[in-house]
């Protein structure tokens, strides 16, 4: 092979690596305007996602002041129940004790009741008696007023008769 013929082969392999190289350089531009638009996507994307980050972060920002004021709101009403449920202990605890005086004084009823039940009976037994007592009484009574009527007769018909024995002895004026 001559001198010609290298060159050809090495100008054939030259122009295949330029055409190769044009070919890769025009892939390479090809590729680089599709990654510059997947960029500049890319890009757009991410400053929306930056803008909905800042507006989410508002939100969240928003939603934990209404979450503290929650917790706070919440924290009140538990502090006021608890507040009611130490009144409600205290008031069960009166009622408790309460309770346990309406017991003893129901007992102390009890046993009153019971003493003013035998202490009726005892009264209407000693009225009965008494009674009895009064109506004996009444009955010597009314037998010794007779007998006293009686006496009494007795004696005005002795003074009468005195009387007519003194006329009788008595001498005359």
């Amino acid at each position: 092979m001559s001198f010609k013929g290298v060159l050809i082969i090495i100008g054939i392999v030259a122009l295949g690596v330029l055409v190769t190289t044009g070919v890769e350089e025009i892939r390479f531009r090809s590729m680089n305007r599709a990654l510059l638009t997947e960029v500049k996507t890319l890009r757009e994307k991410s400053q929306e996602l930056q803008t909905n980050n800042i507006s989410l972060s508002e939100e969240i920002k928003a939603l934990k002041a209404q979450l503290e004021a929650k917790r706070q709101d919440y924290e009140e009403k538990i502090s006021q129940l608890e507040e009611k449920v130490k009144e409600l202990e205290a008031a069960d605890q009166n009622a408790q004790a309460l309770r346990a005086e309406a017991r003893t004084l129901k007992e102390k009823n009890q046993d009153l009741q019971t003493k003013n039940d035998d202490l009726t009976k005892q009264i209407k037994s000693v009225k009965a008696q008494l009674e009895t007592k009064t109506q004996q009484y009444k009955g010597e009574v009314s037998r010794l007023e007779e007998e006293r009527r009686s006496l009494e007769e007795k004696i005005s018909r002795l003074e009468e008769v005195i009387d007519k024995a003194r006329t009788i002895l008595a001498p005359e004026e």
